[in-house]
């Protein structure tokens, strides 16, 4: 680890491997990367119950879910609907399995989001989000990750 002596006497670091910029996380106890990650997925539909949700292209994320290029920290999630009246959990999930490795649930609100997530995923992880709930209106989830050093 090469540390960057611009910047003396503090947790960032430059990795003489990648050349990525990393600090020391206090909060999560680790060092992660400076850039975010974010992966969206949702659907465009009224009554979504019990299914994956949809990236890019429409696909279902566990059908072509997203490539982790590098290993990662789930930092942040965000989730939001088209009614408040309705309570549902946005489930990640990994590689085809039916555990989720995080969650966030919404309880008769419009939106909610999570700041302080600290779940590791590899390197080559799919990334799938599952919505678990009945006739949801027009979910949406954004997922934050940073590279872990």
């Amino acid at each position: 680890m090469l540390r960057d002596t611009r910047i003396p006497n503090t947790p960032i670091f430059i990795d003489a491997t990648s050349g990525d910029v990393y600090f020391t996380d206090p909060s999560r106890g680790k060092d992660l990367g400076v850039a975010l990650i974010q992966q969206d997925v949702g659907r465009n539909h009224p009554t979504v119950t019990d299914q994956f949700l949809r990236g890019e292209g429409s696909v279902p994320s566990n059908q072509n879910g997203f490539v982790l290029p590098w290993d990662a920290t789930l930092v942040h999630i965000s989730m939001s609907g088209n009614s408040n009246t309705q309570s549902w959990t946005a489930e990640v999930r990994i590689n085809g399995g039916g555990v989720a490795q995080d969650s966030l649930t919404i309880t008769n609100q419009y939106s909610n989001y999570s700041d302080n997530n600290n779940t590791d995923f590899n390197a080559g992880d799919r990334i799938m989000i599952y919505c678990n709930g009945t006739s949801i209106d027009h979910p949406h989830v954004t997922l934050f990750f940073r590279r872990r050093y």
